[in-house]
Formats: C-alpha cells, sequence, structure tokens
C-alpha cells in the first residue's frame, strides 16, 4: 500500500503546482493588459488646473512667486502638478522647486499633499534660476 499513496501524493502536489502556476500567469497577464500596470502607464489624465493667481502689487502676506492654485487628485505630487502646468520638464533643480512650493504654502511639507485639498504651485518663466 505504501507506494501506491507515495505517488498519488507526487501527483496532487503536480496539479497543486499546475494551478498555482495557472493563477500566477492569469494575473500576470491581467496586471499587464488591463490592469494595474495598464493604469499607472498614464490611462487617467491628470484634472485642468483651477485658475492662475498672477499678483503685480504684492502686500507682505502675498508670496513673490507666481502661481497656480491646483486640487490634489490622487498619484499627484509636487513635481508631477509642476511639470503638468507647464507641459514639460521644468529646467530648475527639485530642491528649488519644493522651497517655492513650501514658500507658496506656509512651509508645508511636498509629500503631506492630501487628495482634494486645494494648493498653490510655482508658475516659472521658463528661465532655470
Amino acid at each position: 500500500m505504501k507506494p501506491f499513496m507515495q505517488k498519488g501524493g507526487c501527483a496532487v502536489k503536480r496539479i497543486f503546482y499546475g494551478i498555482v502556476l495557472i493563477i500566477v500567469i492569469l494575473g500576470i497577464h491581467h496586471d499587464l493588459t488591463g490592469g494595474t500596470f495598464a493604469e499607472e502607464k498614464g490611462t487617467s489624465t491628470p484634472p485642468a488646473p483651477l485658475a492662475v493667481h498672477v499678483k503685480e502689487d504684492q502686500g507682505e502676506d502675498e508670496p513673490s512667486l507666481p502661481y497656480q492654485e491646483v486640487i490634489i487628485e490622487p498619484g499627484q505630487t509636487v513635481l508631477s502638478v509642476v511639470e503638468h502646468l507647464h507641459g514639460r520638464q521644468v529646467d530648475r533643480p527639485i530642491e528649488s522647486i519644493i522651497a517655492d512650493f513650501r514658500e507658496l504654502n506656509e512651509q508645508m511639507e511636498p509629500n503631506a499633499l492630501q487628495v482634494g485639498h486645494r494648493y498653490r504651485f510655482p508658475l516659472y518663466d521658463g528661465e532655470p534660476e
């Protein structure tokens, strides 16, 4: 009886591994064709910015930079919003963009953005600083 049980155990293992392999292949296929990875490739478009607020005569409370207010949606970062506003990569160091964002938003940390909240993002003329 023992040899029969050992053969049966091997067959069950093979069936189990075959099922696991099929599930893994189907999961990879789903991710690559219409699942999570397809969504990350840019199928969703960022929201249109709200309004441009460029101040000519600025008081002491007003920031010295031109800015645009944007309501944050899931997946957006400071850098992605700034690049979207300019329609291209901005020719400024990331540290400079972050410093300008903090100045416009009362020293708020860029990694603390909250979905649905409105923030000011710097606008640049195209000249690197």
